[in-house]
């Protein structure tokens, strides 16, 4: 039997992350417009800006001169100093090869997401055996809500691979006691802390991990300052640095508890009932989920994916706004979920009795795990429509029209989506006009006739007007 599983895992694994990659080139070369196309086109300026202006990741920089920090500082440099920008400088390697294409982008995220979910499943054998393995990595691979964001040019997906890393290190070097496997825990530990700050909440399981197999490398107070102090030190210097430009920073106080939502009834509302049910684990998956959740802990190679999730559950309590607001801080979870999930899918299939009784919970398992899956596309599916065509063909036309050094004005809300699109720098917001134009403002392009637009128009005339897109040339009133 061990010999059957065994070779089925050699066919399995390379199928289904193979699988998976081709899942996540679904519209690879589509328009940088997508859901969460603000926080995509901040990432993906600053990697390009890499290429433009000059490769400095201590001083990364937007497209945008609006200043977002909540100091009322302005931001004339355009810094972006908020994780450490370690993915931007991944991508900007590779433009640096082939060319700047935001397309590069989303295969160096496929990239690290394809890492991530092997990582995954060694971590999974490694404590829960090569069955549980299998069906956490095809549910991992699988998941329309991981599809998207596994591909998105931002660095969770980074983020989430590195997590995954860390973990199975420390697993390993738990069980090792070997000094290469503990140092690269702290570094993978380290590396997805400065991708995401809230990586710190790892500690948790890791410290859990150790805690419960006391041995000698584990309880070397040496041995264990050096680990902690490469795992944390580049956090805590990196930190520093953005204390000293707050300037390049986004407001960020908000994401704790904004608007006194935690434990209210619509904090539980988003972040249970729609994300998690509708969403990712999308109602069969949630079930396996949630089955699996309360099944782990009595068990102990088990209990480290208990105490993973509840984690991620303090976390997503502690940035109570910031996870209602944004469906893809949840991400942290889709991994530990899909392992619990198969655990619970054996769990239950092992129930029966007789063969024939294992084969109807079979039935019943994947039936749940394939209405998951149905479901979470029939969720997601929208994520990869382009918002706004309109803001895809004003962008090419003021690229084609201006010159490399124009300062544009793209209003979009304040989303800096639009203003990606033109390849230029600029505000991703109207109003104040004149002012803008005195900081250098020389063209100011619209897919929106309003008042604005129509104020601009009387006093400059326009260059270009029609279906989608108007563009004006600021300057001397004509």
């Amino acid at each position: 039997m061990k010999w059957q599983i065994r070779h089925l895992e050699f066919l399995l694994v390379p199928l289904f992350l193979v699988i998976g990659v081709y899942f996540r080139t679904f519209r690879l070369t589509a328009p940088l417009g997508d859901w969460h196309s603000w926080r995509q086109a901040d990432t993906a300026s600053v990697a390009r800006n890499f290429i433009k202006d000059g490769y400095n990741p201590l001083y990364p920089q937007s497209d945008s001169l609006l200043a977002l920090n909540e100091y009322g500082l302005p931001n004339p440099n355009r810094y972006f100093i908020n994780e450490f920008p370690l993915y931007n400088s991944i991508v900007a390697g590779v433009y640096h090869f082939w060319g700047v294409n935001h397309v590069y982008a989303r295969i160096v995220s496929i990239v690290f997401a394809t890492l991530g979910a092997l990582a995954l499943y060694a971590l999974a054998r490694t404590l829960l055996g090569p069955t549980t393995a299998l069906i956490a990595l095809a549910y991992y691979q699988f998941n329309p809500y991981n599809i998207y964001y596994s591909r998105v040019v931002m660095p969770d997906p980074a983020f989430a691979a590195f997590s995954i890393i860390a973990l199975y290190f420390c697993v390993r070097w738990v069980g090792s006691a070997k000094l290469r496997d503990g140092l690269l825990m702290a570094i993978t530990f380290a590396v997805a802390t400065l991708l995401k700050p809230y990586a710190i909440f790892l500690l948790i399981p890791l410290v859990y991990w150790i805690y419960l197999h006391p041995a000698r490398h584990t309880r070397n107070l040496r041995l264990l300052f050096l680990l902690g102090s490469i795992s944390i030190l580049p956090l805590i210097l990196w930190r520093y640095h953005v204390s000293l430009h707050k300037e390049g920073t986004f407001a960020s106080s908000w994401l704790l508890n904004g608007d006194g939502i935690r434990f209210k009834g619509a904090f539980f509302r988003w972040l249970v009932y729609d994300r998690l049910n509708r969403l990712i684990f999308a109602t069969g998956g949630f079930i396996l989920f949630v089955a699996g959740y309360l099944l782990s802990h009595l068990k102990k190679n088990a209990s480290f994916f208990f105490v993973w999730t509840t984690a991620i559950f303090i976390y997503m309590t502690v940035f109570a706004k910031g996870n209602v607001n944004h469906d893809y801080y949840q991400l942290p979870i889709v991994a530990p979920g899909s392992v619990l999930l198969a655990y619970a899918s054996i769990y239950f299939i092992r129930l029966g009795k007789n063969l024939f009784q294992r084969g109807l919970n079979l039935i019943l398992i994947s039936s749940l795990i394939i209405l998951s899956l149905a479901l979470g596309w029939y969720e997601v599916r929208g994520y990869f429509n382009i918002n706004n065509n309109g803001m895809i063909k004003a962008g090419k036309a003021i690229d084609q029209l201006s010159p490399s050094d124009a300062l544009v004005i793209a209003p979009y809300q304040g989303d800096p989506a639009f203003l990606y699109q033109t390849n230029r720098h600029g505000w991703p917001i109207g109003g104040d006009i004149d002012n803008k134009i005195k900081s250098g403002a020389s063209y100011y392009v619209t897919t929106s006739y309003d008042d604005e637009f129509n104020e601009l128009k009387k006093r400059y005339g326009v260059v270009v007007q029609n279906d989608d897109y108007a563009i004006i040339k600021l300057g001397l009133p004509q």
